[in-house]
């Protein structure tokens, strides 16, 4: 027994040693920067002199600071419309998905390749093809159809980048749900068929249900990646024009690195965060499973 014991305690500090290194970088780059921004929340700091503390100003500052407001209300109505259609567009692709044969890995792999791209060159190639004098406008022009801003009008720009989100989030949660999918038993569907259940019956009473986890997750990742989202909104349209597209990523970026107000910057950052926290509890309490 206490060779056993030795033995288990040996294994635990070569395990401790190995996960060393990540609990080391967690700390480093995760960690210490959610700390950091908490810490100069309180205080009034430009990088080029010592922190000044102020309490609790800059959040006090908050309910009257048009540019957060503004910024805020923008997000919402950016997470909103583009939350909700990559839901059910990434569902009913997974499903029907699930309805191929032979073709499903070569679909499936053309589906998945824009969530593999990286941002920043997703980003310009749609700027470019929604440029005024783009490929977009050109097909438009070939129909006989005015050519439209789309990126340079505030009525327009902000449709522009929901559009362009949709099609670059719809690929890497369809995925999800095809994965969701093929995890429920075929013998529900078959004892289903037996018992005469067809079409919205299968969908309310087996797929639904079964699919629960699948939704909640999906609904918590395109949330969270929704309301922390940059790269469209900075290369795209920079936040315009007239700030029309500043959500708050691209407010906390431009404060703290253009104007060096980084005590408000970090307010805003820690209002961003508990946001995210709060909405993706709230989600998972309200999908999760109450009868598991």
């Amino acid at each position: 027994m206490m060779r056993t014991g030795s033995g288990r305690s040996r294994y635990g500090r070569w395990g401790f040693l190995f996960c060393l290194p990540a609990l080391l970088f967690i700390a480093i780059f995760q960690l210490y920067p959610v700390l950091f921004s908490y810490f100069i929340s309180l205080h009034e700091y430009d990088l080029l002199s010592p922190p000044r503390y102020v309490g609790f100003k800059y959040f006090r500052g908050l309910v009257t600071d048009r540019a957060f407001l503004r910024s805020l209300s923008i997000t919402i109505t950016y997470v909103v419309y583009t939350v909700v259609p990559v839901l059910g567009i990434a569902f009913w692709l997974g499903w029907a998905l699930t309805k191929l044969g032979r073709s499903r890995g070569a679909w499936r792999t053309l589906i998945f390749l824009p969530s593999v791209m990286p941002l920043v060159s997703v980003a310009l190639t749609w700027k470019l093809l929604l440029n005024v004098q783009g490929p977009v406008n050109d097909g438009l022009s070939a129909l006989g159809m005015a050519p439209a801003s789309w990126l340079t009008t505030s009525a327009m720009a902000p449709w522009a980048l929901i559009f362009v989100s949709w099609w670059h989030a719809t690929s890497y949660y369809t995925i999800i749900f095809l994965a969701g999918f093929l995890a429920i038993p075929r013998d529900h569907y078959e004892a289903a068929a037996l018992d005469g259940a067809r079409g919205w019956s299968v969908l309310r009473h087996i797929t639904l249900p079964s699919m629960k986890p699948t939704i909640a997750l999906v609904v918590v990742l395109s949330t969270v990646n929704g309301l922390k989202t940059f790269a469209f909104q900075q290369i795209m349209t920079d936040g315009g024009p007239a700030g029309s597209t500043q959500i708050l990523t691209l407010l906390i970026y431009k404060t703290s690195f253009s104007f060096l107000q980084m005590g408000k910057a970090s307010a805003y950052s820690v209002i961003l965060f508990t946001g995210i926290l709060v909405i993706s509890l709230i989600q998972i309490w309200l999908l999760r499973d109450r009868h598991a």
